[in-house]
């Protein structure tokens, strides 16, 4: 061992094995530098989050990953990993599906009916899920919870995109294991969420071509699935019931087959 090895500070193994990535700000276009392990980072000329849309954060081990017997447990790491609050494992046959749950959107006239891709009436919706629901075994739910006032806040929507964020990660894991089938879903219109500076969806209204394709997933609600149900599964129901707690939830899904 050389005198250079042993004065060797050891942080800088992980130093030299990650790399600033410019991206574009959404919202301003400004250039914002995201070091290649870092989930996120704050643009300084607007103060919108942007997302490294594939982080290499804790990428594992091949060989760990060979040892364990089931890969949902990784997934569910991850999950932690990448900022959820809480995560569980469900069995798919805990999901419920209902068409009203969906019909709901354009019956109660919600303001993001027919906006954006991810909303009805553009997406697949129940009778679809009903009809694939057999490919997939189980489920992951995660949770990001935030003090209420953060959700009466302009933090809202920066709340929003991580949920759309983490159950994408997921699901790019769950491919790159062979679970093929596996299918994210999150909540709320892509449009106000990733667009909202924008007068209209360019999928829709535009020239066809989404902004940002690898932002956002369909909404739970406008598949039918019916949250309540899966939350009182996982024993979640209760807390977010609660009408005294400081704290508010959003949740999202990943079918995993």
């Amino acid at each position: 061992m050389g005198l250079n090895d042993t004065l060797k500070c050891p942080g800088m193994d992980k130093t030299l094995s990650t790399f600033p990535i410019e991206f574009d700000c959404p919202q301003c276009n400004a250039i914002v530098e995201i070091w290649s392990d870092e989930l996120k980072c704050r643009c300084t000329q607007c103060g919108t989050v942007v997302f490294n849309p594939d982080p290499s954060v804790k990428k594992p081990d091949p060989k760990t990953f060979e040892s364990k017997a089931n890969p949902i447990d990784e997934l569910l790491e991850l999950a932690m990993d990448f900022g959820s609050s809480a995560v569980t494992i469900l069995d798919a046959d805990h999901i419920q599906i209902d068409n009203q749950i969906a019909d709901l959107c354009r019956e109660t006239k919600c303001p993001n009916y027919g906006s954006s891709p991810t909303c009805p009436p553009h997406v697949r919706g129940p009778d679809w899920l009903k009809n694939n629901i057999h490919k997939t075994s189980q489920a992951i739910m995660v949770e990001i919870e935030v003090p209420q006032e953060q959700m009466y806040s302009d933090k809202r929507k920066e709340i929003s995109k991580l949920l759309h964020f983490i159950v994408i990660q997921i699901e790019r894991a769950a491919h790159e294991k062979g679970l093929v089938q596996s299918t994210a879903f999150a909540g709320g219109s892509c449009k106000n969420i990733q667009c909202s500076e924008h007068s209209y969806c360019n999928f829709l209204n535009g020239d066809g071509i989404c902004r940002h394709p690898d932002l956002s997933r369909p909404s739970v609600s406008g598949y039918g699935i019916n949250m309540n149900h899966l939350l009182k599964n996982a024993g979640w129901f209760k807390k977010s019931n609660n009408s005294f707690a400081p704290t508010s939830s959003h949740y999202g899904l990943v079918l995993i087959g």
